[in-house]
């Protein structure tokens, strides 16, 4: 059976799920009265019809799916109160719409929903208590929930964290190309230099001037600044010997790249997103928690008006 269909049977949509793992009795018992909500009766059969039709989200909790059962008579009662209603024909539009999108026919769509045990006015039943409350929901909860920017930018303040990307370090570096064809005397000179400039970088001498004094390759005339890199991104060698550095160190001389290196850290940075990238998701996320929130408020509102008992 299609996706699309079996969602809209099993009435996951605009709501919050208040299922969890659990077990759910398949045993036909004598019909009792679980729960009494205002002047209405939620009786066994009707627990069990309902864990039938939830039966595609796994083990269920009796207690859980009667408390989902409860919460829905309360907003179906307050539908009614607030005139939010649906038409048979907006009804007969939706089955319609839902057919089509099925590629199905009216006699298909029917035998689909004998497959989940459904009569096609059961099914009208359920649909109609689903669009019912999708109405109530936009009209109590969503239509008074507000974002504003300055929300959205207090929030970013607040959890620099969150919008955090990777660490970067910026690194100088000093080049002492070793040829090809070097020999083992060369090598050892040009080893025997980097050295040499790396003491004078621990007695305090300028790296930038170091750099323009005996730097090689392509970075000494950029003063042998590597830019940000984030952390991983550089040559293993250089970002080995960067990780046993602080901010303001310099290296040992090292080999890579065909040459001997000294490194100066000139600075370790964690960069954050800029607001206006991140604005969007920031209001959405706000948005869904004050959708969440407002929408527990207000079920605990019609709640605390109400007689519940709930004799499981």
């Amino acid at each position: 059976m299609n996706k699309n269909l079996l969602a809209v049977i099993a009435l996951i949509g605009i709501f919050f799920a208040n299922t969890m793992p659990g077990s759910a009795s398949g045993s036909v018992v004598v019909d009792r009265v679980v729960a009494v909500v205002n002047d209405e009766i939620i009786t066994m059969s009707d627990l069990q019809r309902e864990e039938a039709l939830k039966k595609h989200d796994g083990a269920l909790d009796d207690r859980l799916v009667l408390e989902d059962m409860i919460d829905r008579k309360l907003q179906m009662a307050a539908a009614k109160r607030a005139g939010v209603d649906v038409t048979d024909k907006e009804l007969a539009d939706a089955i319609a719409d839902i057919i089509k999108r099925n590629n199905m026919d009216m006699l298909q769509f029917g035998q689909a929903l004998a497959k989940e045990g459904l009569t096609i006015e059961q099914y009208r039943v359920e649909l109609r208590e689903q669009i019912t409350l999708s109405r109530l929901f936009n009209k109590f909860i969503r239509s008074g929930v507000n974002v504003d920017e300055a929300e959205a930018r207090a929030f970013y303040q607040n959890n620099p964290k969150t919008y955090s990307l990777p660490e970067e370090i910026r690194v100088r570096q000093i080049f002492l190309t070793l040829p090809d064809n070097a020999t083992p005397e060369q090598a050892a000179a040009i080893r025997e230099k980097a050295q040499s400039v790396y003491l004078r970088a621990q007695k305090g001498e300028d790296f930038i001037r170091l750099v323009r004094e005996v730097s090689q390759g392509a970075t000494a005339s950029q003063d042998g600044d590597l830019g940000f890199m984030k952390r991983g991104d550089a040559l293993p060698e250089i970002e080995e010997a960067a990780r046993a550095l602080k901010p303001g160190d310099s290296s040992s001389p090292f080999f890579c790249a065909g040459g001997y290196n000294v490194i100066k850290l000139e600075e370790v940075r964690t960069p954050v997103r800029p607001f206006e990238k991140v604005k969007d998701e920031i209001m959405k996320t706000l948005y869904e928690q004050k959708v969440e929130n407002t929408y527990r408020s207000w079920l605990q509102a019609l709640r605390g008006d109400s007689h519940i008992e709930n004799r499981l």
